[in-house]
């Protein structure tokens, strides 16, 4: 790998100089001062985006700003580009994308190969972490967060923001789209038809087709539902309502709302644990350990009903999707399951989904009185909210369980955790944080041999993962559908569009009875709807 010469680097710091200075109609005003500490700062920014870009370490969870290469901004974020009152709110706007982009350079520095790294340190005179940091804090403040002088920065942010969308128009113009949606349509209603039945049946009668094996979460039993709320309404709340959770209050609260899974165990690619990068005969693999349970969380959050809701977001890796033939379109290397769990005002579940880490079989479990109602796609060929069954209300010491499927890892079933005659094995699997620094998950991971790479490449797919039904469903806009892909580039349908972390996802498809509004909004009101079984959950909430 070549190491950079000092007049190469110069040149890289040059291009982001110009390029940061070029006035543009929808870029940064020039800057009259090339030699500015501002033009400076632009000047560092582009020189470690080009090193990132050229060694292909790019960081795709938050999308870059255009005009404001300090910040990143994600679905949620966006949507309160309209909605920001106060200059607290404004700030925390801000800080928030800027914290995105901190953490993204953090991970790609850190995943620069050695001589690259080294190099772009020379060239800065500090640690490329470090110095860029340092930089980007020093134009956030004085553009956007300065008392004077920064009402038209103010406005040019607000009019660049936009919403990452990770359906491709081209694919989709190039695919005829209007005539191979209708395929498209065809192949999903008829996964419904041959996997929704299994929701048909109670959960205790549900037939064991193979092992099953009980995951449950390292913390034993879940702490009382009462106890678990007062977490969430004492932890700080920002200006803009987000929760702020340290590591380990997130893993507490993380524990007492962890599932229990039950999975059907044909083989070692049912088994799940911890991504890692194996050595190749042509370049690292990623294999997961299974030897070690463990499922990844992190914290997230939605919009619903004039309140922004915390989400717990739970991910299982498995080794592979066995391939079940020589043209078995979905099987291939790693598979998932995504679990969320959204949590309402008083810190209570509203409503579980679920996706694998392709952003397929995208499942809906609202909990009692929550309900679905009748969306625009119910009634046309786009893919509307899929809703097999609603959540049971769990009484104190529950845990909810989630039936998983062999070899495809369907969610099959959820009904409440008790212990089962059939059970081959039970395990006991633990939680590691990636929402909160330094736990970054599987975004920078220890290479065999030495140095770092993230599971995800620069587009947010993990290498080696794609299937063959890419070949067919391309048409849909989504890059490689079926291989597995990083946190926020999770396209979820194939006819319409919809992401999993689309911030008005639940407001669009579910409602509370005008009853129940106004005491899930007072934490301190008594629980209104006592434990009772769904209408859909009569006989299974007890297996």
């Amino acid at each position: 790998m070549p190491v950079w010469s000092p007049l190469r680097l110069a040149g890289l710091v040059l291009v982001g100089l110009l390029a940061g200075c070029a006035a543009g109609p929808e870029g940064r005003p020039a800057l009259a001062d090339l030699d500015s500490p501002d033009a400076r700062c632009l000047a560092r920014l582009a020189a470690f985006d080009a090193a990132v870009a050229e060694a292909g370490v790019t960081d795709a969870g938050a999308a870059r700003v255009a005009g404001f290469p300090y910040l990143r901004t994600d679905r949620l974020l966006a949507s309160f580009a309209d909605d920001l009152d106060t200059p607290a709110a404004f700030a925390d706007w801000v800080t928030r994308m800027r914290a995105l982009d901190a953490e993204a350079r953090a991970i790609e520095a850190a995943n620069l190969p050695a001589s690259r790294r080294d190099a772009l340190s020379s060239s800065l005179n500090a640690s490329p972490a470090a110095a860029v940091e340092a930089c980007a804090t020093r134009l956030m403040h004085r553009e956007l967060l300065a008392e004077e002088g920064t009402g038209p920065a103010r406005e040019r942010l607000r009019s660049a923001i936009v919403a990452p969308d990770h359906y491709q128009t081209w694919r989709r113009v190039l695919g005829l789209y209007p005539l191979t949606r209708l395929g498209l349509a065809i192949g999903y209603n008829r996964w419904k038809a041959g996997h929704l039945d299994t929701f048909a049946v109670p959960f205790s009668a549900l037939p064991v087709e193979a092992p099953l094996v009980r995951y449950a979460p390292s913390a034993g039993r879940p702490r009382e539902a009462t106890v678990a709320a007062r977490w969430l309404r004492e932890a700080p709340r920002s200006p803009l309502g987000f929760v702020e959770l340290d590591r380990e209050a997130l893993l507490r609260l993380a524990a007492h709302h962890a599932p229990v899974f039950l999975v059907e165990t044909r083989g070692h690619d049912d088994r799940f644990g911890a991504p890692y990068w194996f050595a190749g005969p042509e370049g690292p693999l990623p294999l997961v350990d299974t030897s070690r349970p463990v499922a990844d969380v992190r914290l997230s959050h939605t919009r619903f009903e004039g309140d922004l809701l915390p989400q717990l977001v739970y991910t299982l890796w498995f080794p592979a999707r066995t391939r079940q033939g020589a043209w078995d379109l979905l099987g291939g290397r790693l598979d998932g399951l995504v679990w969320r769990v959204t949590l309402d005002a008083r810190g209570r579940p509203l409503i579980h989904d679920s996706i694998h880490p392709c952003g397929c079989y995208h499942l809906f479990f609202p909990v009692p009185p929550l309900r679905r109602v009748a969306v625009a796609a119910d009634a046309d060929l786009r893919e509307a909210p899929l809703t097999p069954l609603a959540a049971p209300r769990l009484a104190a010491g529950e845990r909810l369980a989630v039936r998983v499927a062999a070899v495809s890892h369907y969610v099959e079933h959820l009904g409440v955790a008790a212990p089962r005659r059939e059970v081959a094995e039970t395990r006991r699997y633990a939680l590691e944080a990636v929402s909160t620094p330094p736990d970054y998950g599987r975004r920078s991971l220890a290479l065999p041999g030495g140095g770092r790479r993230s599971l995800y490449g620069p587009e947010g797919l993990v290498s080696h993962t794609g299937r063959l039904e890419r070949f067919l469903l391309w048409p849909s806009g989504i890059l490689s559908p079926g291989a597995m892909r990083q946190w926020g580039t999770h396209a979820t349908v194939f006819v319409g569009r919809r992401h999993f972390d689309d911030p008005r996802l639940f407001e669009a498809a579910f409602e509370r009875p005008a009853s129940s509004f106004a005491a899930t909004r007072d934490p301190a009101a008594p629980d209104d709807h006592p434990r009772g079984e769904s209408p859909t959950l009569q006989e299974e909430t007890r297996p």
